[in-house]
């Protein structure tokens, strides 16, 4: 359970980078300074990385959510018609939540293929929530048991 916190915070991290480097690019082609990236100090690093954090969790905090993200944790990749399957949802209904979790960085989706497949953050999220999970019912199933006695 220890490495899942730094998996997912370097997943995080490079997703918040690739951002910084699209708005980046936008601001150089706007304004032609690139000031922007420049101007981001500690404070707004530190403000981006725990809102992408919290909405990160936000989104796998859904069940149907976190049952698509467990689902792909565990293949390579997946057709969607098979994700609509193991899901329960209707294309439309899994395309939003695919959306969803893409826009976090915990899937990524091939429109050529129609597959989606689980990021690294996706991974380290899954395991952290499982890991966590587990920890939970090994405390409660010890707390029981002294009840019990």
């Amino acid at each position: 359970m220890s490495s899942g916190p730094n998996d997912l915070a370097l997943a995080l991290a490079l997703r918040l980078r690739d951002i910084a480097r699209l708005l980046d690019r936008l601001d150089r082609l706007e304004s032609g300074t690139g000031e922007w990236l420049l101007s981001q100090g500690e404070g707004a690093l530190a403000e981006a990385a725990r809102e992408m954090t919290l909405r990160t969790f936000r989104m796998a905090a859904d069940p149907t959510n976190f049952a698509v993200l467990a689902f792909l944790s565990t293949r390579t990749a997946a057709p969607i018609a098979e994700l609509e399957k193991a899901s329960g949802l209707g294309r439309l209904a899994l395309s939003e939540r695919i959306n969803d979790l893409v826009q976090v960085g915990l899937i990524e989706r091939n429109i050529d293929t129609d597959h989606v497949q689980g990021t690294a953050a996706c991974a380290a999220l899954v395991r952290l929530i499982d890991g966590i999970g587990q920890a939970t019912a090994k405390k409660l199933s010890e707390a029981l048991e002294r009840v019990t006695r």
